[in-house]
């Protein structure tokens, strides 16, 4: 039994290893999905994030809770002379020398617990949590930013890989073609209706788009190479891309920059309160209790307490308040000023953008519609090169006026997608 299972074991594995695996085809969204979630930014934008969260906790602490501490004092103050070497008392001899005892008190012994409140300050507490949640909201806002941008950046680099994957295939196929056509040829030359020079023809333009292809496979390469650095992927190797499916995004009810020029707006806002609330009257309650003595030998009968109130209303400080407000409002105007020159902008280059992509569209047609007619052409020149009715010369002719069909119908497909995800950017 145990050899059985052991067999069956061993097969399973050798069936493993030697069973080719298929080529890994990935899309788009494999490589924007390991950009989120490694990108530095983003990730440090996520940090923030609990920064601004403890930073709500820490302005309740300050100013919510009472702050509690504890201290402990000695003031050593001696007197000379006096007929004593030197004297530690708040009542000195006549004729000793000293620091003067109404100020000293002879020294100094406290040992005391000190609780002091502030109270009536929730508009400075509510001021201060509006500035920490719009700061929080800008950072949320940037998250989004940095997202938008780096899909942006993804994509792009996606595409222009599988442009490279594309030429290689269409001169893969290019090549495979003429390397059929050779034996075709040779058939030919020795029954003397071609020339050995027709055949030498059909190896250069072999030779050719086998250069083509080797360029184009060194640029897959390093573009391949620029999309995992951009994505943080760390495999080594080179799989297959599938085609991205990028197609125009629907008009947001809000546009992202609206949001962002109003979160700057609502940040001026909060930072003039947070600097006005410094005005309101401030009343803080302070206590304490321990041992405050001046006499250590009087001291167990100096334990107590004491409390109080301050009150600080600021009345005059040189019109800063007025000058902060004046600043505030400069700053409000910049915002819109820029916010009204964005939107012109975006929609200059949506509309550029959308003329662009129509042109394109029109334009792929027209192409594809060339590229059905010389691969239909290839086909009628493979049946008379058999034959022998069909010079060599008009053969490679068609052979290149094939690949220059299909490299026009992959760069207007790729510029129509990099359009397309150009419009979708600033469509956001």
């Amino acid at each position: 039994m145990r050899s059985t299972v052991l067999s069956i074991i061993y097969s399973c594995l050798f069936l493993c290893l030697v069973t080719p695996i298929q080529a890994q085809q990935l899309d788009l969204n494999y490589f924007i999905d390991h950009a989120l979630k490694n990108d530095v930014g983003i990730r440090q934008n996520l940090n923030q994030q609990q920064f601004y969260a403890l930073q709500s906790r820490l302005i309740n602490a300050q100013n919510k809770a009472p702050q509690v501490n504890f201290t402990s004092d000695y003031l050593f103050v001696p007197y000379f002379g006096g007929g004593r070497p030197f004297t530690i008392s708040p009542n000195p001899p006549d004729g000793s020398f000293g620091y003067d005892p109404a100020l000293t008190n002879g020294g100094l012994y406290a040992t005391q617990l000190n609780v002091s409140l502030n109270l009536f300050n929730k508009a400075t507490i509510n001021g201060l949590q509006e500035q920490n949640n719009n700061q929080a909201a800008i950072n949320s806002n940037n998250k989004a930013q940095l997202e938008h941008d780096l899909r942006k950046a993804v994509t792009d680099q996606y595409i222009q890989v599988y442009q490279f994957q594309q030429q290689e295939e269409y001169l893969t196929q290019i090549v495979d073609e003429v390397k059929n056509r050779k034996a075709t040829v040779e058939a030919l030359v020795k029954r003397g209706l071609l020339q050995q020079s027709d055949y030498l023809l059909l190896e250069i333009e072999q030779n050719g788009h086998e250069n083509d292809l080797a360029q184009a496979h060194i640029a897959e390469v390093n573009a391949y190479l620029t999309l995992k650095n951009t994505a943080i992927v760390s495999d080594t190797g080179i799989a297959r891309l599938q085609e991205p499916s990028i197609s125009i995004a629907a008009n947001p009810s809000t546009y992202y920059y609206a949001q962002k020029f109003k979160l700057d707006s609502l940040a001026l806002v909060a930072q003039q309160n947070v600097f006005n609330n410094k005005y309101k009257p401030q009343l803080t309650l302070a206590a304490n209790t321990g041992i405050l003595s001046s006499d250590i030998s009087n001291i167990y009968h100096n334990v107590g307490m004491q409390a109080g109130l301050h009150l600080n209303i600021p009345l005059y400080d040189g019109k800063q308040k007025e000058i902060n407000d004046a600043q505030v409002k400069i700053s409000q105007q910049s915002i819109v000023y820029a916010r009204d020159n964005f939107t012109a902008q975006q929609k200059n280059y949506l509309q550029s953008l959308k003329r662009q992509m129509d042109m394109f569209n029109t334009s792929l047609g027209l192409i594809k519609q060339l590229t059905d007619k010389q691969e239909l052409l290839i086909r009628l020149d493979q049946e008379k090169l058999k034959n022998g009715q069909l010079s060599i010369l008009e053969y490679v002719k068609s052979i290149q006026d094939y690949a220059t069909a299909r490299q026009s119908l992959i760069t207007a497909k790729i510029q129509l997608m990099l359009l397309t995800n150009q419009y979708n950017y600033y469509n956001w």
